[in-house]
Order: structure tokens, then sequence, then C-alpha cells
């Protein structure tokens, strides 16, 4: 590899674009601030030699818990150099989640950017034992809190946790730099490839997530694949909109962007993200399929099917973009299509925290249905029983304290177990088929995958979510989600009057075109996998009921046991 570690990367990099500009962020007149290289790198050095000044123990965490903002990196940059091991937390998590996340990865020092999650994390019944200090971007009221845990009644922890403002901390660790950043330096240049640089907690769809470490390697080579697969270049226009603490934006944001030098624009409020796609004309863009579904809508609402010309799908981006890709759920034919034949194909990919180049659709090699050829440096291979297995120089250390769970996730001769089933065609394009874990067992003994049927009723693009059923019964039942916005525009584009989304979902025309999906989806399945009954709930699975992960996969338990009366009905 070209750079030894993450601190070596950052450093040519600063050297390299020092006056140009990194990071750009909404201004209160309504324009764009921007910082420079030169700029991140000061604020970077200074958060790492406060971290030393204050005490960070070698390899230990810093927690962020913060959207997206220039300072996710700079903390997460800062750690690292400090010879620390930066933690994201989802800014969408409980109290009880990022407490557990906080003191599972044993953080001693936490970077909020709010007071709301300030109070968040202060409002818990949690002891931090290694906590040394909490760093908040926003200004707070006090210097210390006090944090309290209390087990079946009496009181167990009473802590005094020092709570610094982040300009404050920033100008600690400057004023120390004479002392601490040959330290810095010193720790950074010579950080081992192997070392762990940061922890990813998979979001998980059952019971408390997992701390995927993360190399330095794995950053390294990660990047480097998707160079070699899908580059962005140092002239290229960005936005930085996903969470930071997910894997994807980790690595094919954050550090991509970092790698090739890219400048990012952050976005402050999602609702506002059409409007400055109109202003920042970004070139590349990398998103889940349920925002381009909610494009394809927009952009159908407002010309009509057939008013749509490549121009107009690309002004719907500002007019100067190259570059789509997707990942996290298949994405729905039709919207493949439609903006395939804009002439901007989203390239569609696959990966997981474990290993997040897998494969990849590119622009020379593209092929509906499939998640694209193996991503260089990365081989791919499918077990007997369908399982994808992976290997590649980029693939996760272990889960942090936990061995077995670790030992788990590889066969015996090294290969990853995906728990994906899927399968490579002659082309040597792979196509997900499943999840593993999720297979669904007949009263007769077939075996379903719910992912396969799923996916086949989601292609219509007014379906939010399916839900498969059928465990130890005779057939396979499901509970079917509109999407919000797109049924909504559906409505206004049809003159169908509602007064509210409940009844939005009753309306026969949208029945009828769940009735066409799901005949569709059978029309394409075995008997034994097809959709028998089925029921269009009057909301949407969501975040806040635990249903869905951050990431839009359905929580299957959680989900079975809130519907478990409707489930039932349709057995009855």
């Amino acid at each position: 590899m070209k750079y030894r570690n993450i601190y070596s990367l950052f450093r040519a990099q600063t050297a390299k674009y020092r006056d140009r500009n990194v990071f750009y962020t909404r201004s209160s007149d309504g324009g764009w601030e921007a910082r420079t290289w030169a700029e991140f790198e000061g604020e970077a050095h200074d958060f790492a030699c406060a971290l030393l000044a204050k005490g960070l123990t070698r390899g230990a965490s810093v927690a962020i818990l913060a959207g997206n903002i220039p300072e996710w990196t700079i903390a997460d940059i800062g750690a690292i150099a400090a010879g620390g091991v930066g933690v994201g937390i989802y800014p969408t998590n409980s109290t009880d989640q990022c407490a557990y996340i906080i003191n599972h990865s044993d953080a001693e020092f936490l970077f909020v950017d709010t007071v709301r999650q300030f109070e968040k994390v202060t409002d818990t019944s949690a002891a931090f034992p290694k906590l040394k200090e909490i760093v908040v971007l926003e200004e707070t009221a006090g210097d210390s809190v006090e944090l309290v845990a209390e087990e079946n009644g009496p009181l167990v922890d009473v802590r005094q946790i020092p709570v610094t403002g982040y300009a404050e901390f920033l100008a600690f660790g400057r004023a120390r730099r004479d002392e601490y950043l040959p330290r810095v330096e010193e720790t950074g240049f010579n950080a081992a490839p192997e070392e762990t640089a940061i922890m990813v907690y998979t979001s998980g769809t059952t019971g408390h997530p997992k701390g995927a470490m993360l190399s330095h390697n794995y950053i390294l080579y990660s990047v480097e694949s998707l160079r070699q697969s899908v580059p962005i270049f140092d002239d290229d226009v960005s936005f930085s909109y996903l969470p930071g603490c997910h894997v994807a934006e980790r690595i094919s944001g954050i550090y991509n962007r970092l790698y090739n030098g890219t400048a990012a624009h952050f976005v402050d409020d999602l609702a506002r993200l059409y409007q400055y796609m109109l202003e920042v004309k970004p070139t590349v863009f990398a998103s889940l399929p349920r925002f381009f579904e909610k494009i394809h809508a927009k952009i159908v609402a407002e010309n009509g099917t057939d008013r749509v010309s490549p121009q107009t799908v690309r002004d719907a981006f500002g007019g100067a973009m190259r570059l789509l890709t997707s990942g996290g759920a298949p994405l729905p034919n039709e919207i493949a299509q439609f903006f395939v034949d804009a002439q901007l194909p989203i390239l569609q990919a696959y990966g997981l925290t474990e290993n997040i180049c897998v494969a990849f659709n590119t622009a020379e090699h593209l092929k509906f249905g499939t998640v694209g050829r193996p991503m260089p440096m990365c081989d791919v291979r499918i077990a007997p029983d369908g399982e994808i297995l992976v290997k590649s120089p980029m693939m996760f250390s272990g889960y942090y304290k936990e061995p077995e769970k670790t030992a788990e996730m590889f066969d015996a001769d090294g290969w990853l177990k995906t728990g994906d089933l899927g399968a490579l065609d002659d082309d040597g394009f792979l196509k997900i088929t499943g999840r593993k874990k999720e297979i669904i067992v007949l009263s007769s003994g077939k075996n379903v995958a719910p992912a396969v049927v799923e996916n086949l009723v989601k292609e219509n693009h007014l379906i939010s979510q399916c839900f498969l059923s059928g465990d130890g019964k005779s057939y396979c039942v499901a509970l079917v989600t509109l999407n919000p916005l797109e049924a909504e525009m559906f409505a206004r584009a049809n003159n169908i009057a509602f007064e509210s989304f409940a009844g939005l979902t009753r309306n026969p025309a949208l029945g009828e075109i769940v009735k066409s999906a799901v005949e569709k989806a059978n029309a394409r399945l075995s008997s034994s996998e097809q959709i028998k009954k089925y029921i269009i709930l009057e909301r949407d699975f969501s975040l806040e009921e635990d249903e869905i992960t951050p990431t839009l996969k359905l929580k299957r338990r959680v989900v079975a046991d809130h519907f478990a009366d409707v489930i039932a009905g349709l057995y009855a």
C-alpha cells in the first residue's frame, strides 16, 4: 500500500491540498462556509493533543455521537492520531443504546454535537466507569455532570464527569502542541497497519450490536478497491448526509474522500437536500434505494411519465451529476431502468461491516438484479448451502471482546461467512437471494428465503416494506407498507382525495397497485414461496418503534411481535 496507516494518509493529503477547501457547512446567511485542509489538520492535531494531555490510554476508544458535521471527521482522525480508536454512535440511538456502546467499547472520551445528545447520554441509570470527559460542540450550562447508576434500588456509582466545550477542548490541546504534537506524530506515523483504527457497531436486527474492529489496512485497502471500481477525484463535488457511524459513510464517504482529496458539503437538514442539490450541483452521489425512489417520484409527479428527458433527471440533481451509487438494499428494477433510460445509471453495490468492499456494478459492467462483480482484491465464492463467502485484505479483525462470535464468522479455511445467500452467474455477477438465518420453514418442510419474495414485491416503488411470515405454517402471508411520499404524490397526480396517510392506504386504486405487485411477484415464485394472503398496514415500519435499523433493514422479530394479531388474522 502507498500509505502505512491512516495518519500517514492524512498528513500526505493535508500537505498536498493545504490551501484548498475540504469542508463546506451551511452558514447563517444561507450560504456555505468553507474550511481548508490546513484548518482540518490543525483542528485534528489540537483534538489529538488534548486527548493525550488529558490522559487517553493507547488503544482506548473515543466515542462520537453526532450528526453529519466536519467535527465528526476531525474527532475520528484526532482519536486515531492520538493512538485511540474512533467509535461512532447513531444520533437516532436511544439512551440505553448509547450507554451500551459507550461502556462496551470502554470509551474514555465522548464527543457529542448537540445539547440534546448530551442530555440523552446523561439521562441514564448506567454508570460509565471508563469515561474521563465529555466534549460538547454546542454550549452547555455547567462544566461537569453527575452520572448516577442504580441497580435494584440502591446507589451503585456516582461520578463527576468533566464536560468541556469543543472550542475550549481544542484550545487546551493547541496550548500544549509543543509538548504533545511530537508524541502525536510519533504515534500516528508508527501505527502498525494491522492495528485497530476504528470500530463500527453493527446496527443489529437482533440483540445488542457488536463492535467490529477495523484496522488501518481494512480502511486503506477498501478505499483503494473503491478507487479501482468507481473512482472519485479531487475536483468532484460531493455531499455528506448519511450517518458517519455507518460503515458505508465511514469508508466510502469519509475515508474515500480523504484518500482522493475530495471536498464535502455537509447537509444540516435532510428536508433541504433537494434545494442543496440545485445550489451545490454535486457530481457524485451515494445513497440508499429509498432516496432514489423519492427522486423518481418527484420527477414523475412534476413532469409526468411522457415528458422526462435525460436532462430533466440530471437537473433534479443540479445538472452536473456523473456518478450515482446505491447500497444497503436492492434497488427496484423499475427505478434502475428509469435512471438507465436517463443515461445516469445507479451503480448498485454489496458489502457488509465485516468487509465493506465485496461487489460493485460499474459503468462498464452493469447488470440489473445483481450487485455487480467482485471488487478488486476481494475473492467471492458460494458455499454448498448457498452462503456467500468472502476473502480479502479488507476483512475486519474481529468483534471487540467477543472472540466466540468472531470465530463463528469464519469457516475452516479462513473465508468470511457473510450470512447472505447468493449466486454467481456465468458472467461473474453476484446476486443476493436472502439471509441464511431468516429462512422460513413451512409445515410441509419447504424452505423459503423471505428476502427473495419481499424484494420482488418491493420492485414497485410505491411499496416501502414487505414482511413475509409463514414459519411452521402451511403457506406464506405478508404485511405490506406504502412509501408515504410516493403514495401521496401518486394520490395528488391522480386526483385522489385523502385526509390522512392511514386513510390513503385503504384507497382502492392503491390497493389494486399492491395486488398487482403481489401477483407479479407470485408469478415468478414457486407455489411454496407465493404470498397467499396479505394486508396493507396503515403505517410504515419505523425506527421509533424499533422495527427497522437506521439503514432501513427489518427487525423481523420485532415486526412479528408488534403485528402478531394481524398475522394471526391472516391465518384465521
